[in-house]
């Protein structure tokens, strides 16, 4: 390897040595480390996602056109001279099969269409926010015909708007993922107990290619890099580690931390571990695990499908064979109660006093175990059960489903809520 020396730091050396004062500084981008093991990603073969959602499709030409995908999330926008006849371009979302994606995929049809100037796919982001890493490695990817999906990164990113755009000539299989994360990117910890951060990348890289968009590739070919099962990152990126919040970190090794949280906190507390990188543009770039530690456990809930949210959860309080469990002082976006009769097992929901109840409550609507039959035209339960799963020490698991959820004026709209639950038990 040839050696690379730098022009600033040569002018410094020479103004030392000969007394001269150093009147300002030389700007550059962070030089290369030394690095101590190259990683080495096996690409994984991956299967095709089943379609999970409504086609949106439309007829554009030479004159090009725009064309979104019937949830919103992606959009297409072909050039003018893109394409030299009409041809049906459609979006379908589908499951998501890499290993490092976001939310759905999304199937840009047809496979073997070839635009003669590169159309933009621009990804709103909005939704999963929740769910980035690190803007700067957030990229797209798209499955090849060998089943592995090739990380291509991204041409443009829009903060403001959460959105992240990229230029292809091509159609496949899309999908958005983080290249670098920290795993866990979430999680629960109980007090006094420990956990591991480890800080991942899923790809093969080069120094100048860490960040998007991708610049190390030979000139005219494309972008990008196979997906495979994550390896640690390389030492050579790694900065520092840092601890916000209550706690402590103990250092494994460079690319892991162990988070050890305090014995008791009041109520609920988040820690928040930080990795700063080493990049090879000048600016600041972290990598975060949020830490969540409740003395009492967490509840965890999803309405109409949306990403889960997770909040603290009040002691589960048991009276005879009734629990109730609670969320304290509305977090997580509204008032949240789950009753149910019994020990582990299945309980379908009931209308009666003292029943099987689920029951969350937001300042604009209220979501219930129960829904208004229009046929009847009488107050039923709802569908689905709650499960607990397990009982020991202290401490109950589970989780609940609700297929038809009521709510709205007379409970006559309706959902769907999911969840599940790890809290201590309170007993009176």
């Amino acid at each position: 390897m040839k050696r690379k020396y730098n022009f600033c730091f040569y002018i410094i050396i020479c103004l030392h040595l000969f007394g001269i004062g150093l009147i300002s500084s030389c700007k550059r981008d962070p030089i290369e480390p030394k690095n101590d093991t190259e990683i080495e990603i096996t690409p994984l073969v991956r299967p095709v996602g089943a379609a999970k959602g409504e086609i949106s499709s439309k007829v554009i030409g030479a004159a090009g056109g725009i064309l979104t995908s019937a949830d919103g999330q992606l959009k297409i926008d072909v050039p003018p001279g893109a394409l030299t006849e009409d041809r049906e371009i459609s979006i379908q979302p589908i499951v998501q099969t890499n290993i490092a994606g976001i939310g759905l995929s999304y199937r840009l049809k047809p496979h073997n269409v070839i635009f003669k100037k590169a159309v933009t796919l621009t990804f709103d982001w909005n939704k999963i926010a929740a769910e980035i890493g690190l803007p700067q490695t957030l990229g797209f990817a798209y499955q090849q015909e060998d089943g592995v999906w090739k990380y291509v990164g991204a041409n443009k990113m829009d903060m403001t708007q959460k959105t992240v755009s990229y230029e292809t000539a091509h159609f496949s299989d899309w999908s958005l993922m983080n290249r670098l994360s920290l795993e866990p990117y979430e999680a629960t910890v109980e007090p006094g107990n420990s956990q591991s951060v480890r800080a991942l990348i899923y790809t093969q890289t080069t120094w100048d290619d860490l960040l998007t968009p991708l610049t190390g590739q030979a000139a005219g070919s494309e972008p990008g890099y196979p997906v495979g099962m994550p390896e640690s990152l390389p030492s050579k990126f790694i900065d520092s580690w840092e601890l916000i919040g209550p706690g402590k970190i103990v250092k494994a090794d460079i690319s892991t931390v162990t988070y050890q949280a305090p014995a008791s906190v009041n109520g609920s507390a988040t820690a928040t571990v930080k990795l700063k990188l080493k990049a090879p543009r000048a600016g600041t770039y972290l990598l975060l695990s949020n830490l969540h530690i409740s003395g009492n456990g967490w509840i965890e809930l999803s309405i109409a499908g949306s990403s889960p949210v997770r909040f603290p959860a009040s002691s589960a309080a048991k009276s005879g064979n009734k629990y109730l469990l609670s969320n304290p002082e509305n977090e997580g976006g509204g008032y949240f109660l789950l009753s149910w009769n019994g020990g582990v097992g299945e309980y379908t929901y009931d209308i009666a006093n003292g029943g099987n109840h689920f029951h969350f409550q937001t300042a604009e609507t209220t979501y219930m175990s129960r829904y208004l039959d229009k046929i009847i035209k009488n107050i039923v339960p709802s569908g689905g059960q709650i499960s607990i799963t397990k009982i020991d020490k202290g401490w109950v698991e589970g989780s609940f489903h609700v297929t038809n959820a009521g709510y709205g004026p007379f409970l006559l709209s309706l959902t769907t809520a999911n969840g599940r639950f790890r809290a201590k038990i309170f007993e009176n």
